[in-house]
């Protein structure tokens, strides 16, 4: 019985090392373009909208809901906007300030703009949380 049992401790002890070390030898993907979302609550912890649909397209997308939007972040994308209504509507666009450091080649990050270019610091210019109903975002030429 004991030589039975050590054999099967051997034999998971390798299945787990073989799956793990499998997985561990799969080069991480990065992520592609997309854009995030993020929420924050009354002690200022931030929260994901991660199951916000076509994330990672180009184009216009309305939320499934209007939704009080904190800070916006993308990757991959030339430029994206926000809009307060849906169909990405010019007279609705939204204006955003970059919170990181001052910006020697992007000058959409110096100043208010309602282009929001790569990065993860994008808060709405004077307002703690908006409400946002649509989002453009133009792929990269």
């Amino acid at each position: 019985m004991t030589l039975r049992r050590a054999l099967g401790h051997m034999i998971t002890c390798v299945l787990v090392g073989v799956l793990v070390g499998g997985c561990a030898q799969k080069p991480i993907q990065a992520r592609s373009a997309h854009i995030r979302f993020y929420t924050i609550n009354n002690n200022n912890q931030l929260t994901e909208l991660s199951l916000i649909p076509n994330r990672d397209e180009s184009g216009c997308h309305n939320f499934p809901l209007d939704l009080k939007i904190h800070r916006v972040a993308q990757v991959g994308f030339k430029h994206c906007a926000l809009y307060q209504s849906d169909g990405c509507l010019d007279d609705a666009m939204l204006t955003m300030k970059w919170s990181g450091k001052r910006s020697l080649t992007d000058a959409h990050k110096n100043e208010p703009t309602t282009t929001i270019t790569p990065g993860s610091l994008w808060l709405f210019d004077q307002h703690r949380e908006i409400t946002v109903a649509s989002w453009y975002c133009t792929p990269q030429a």
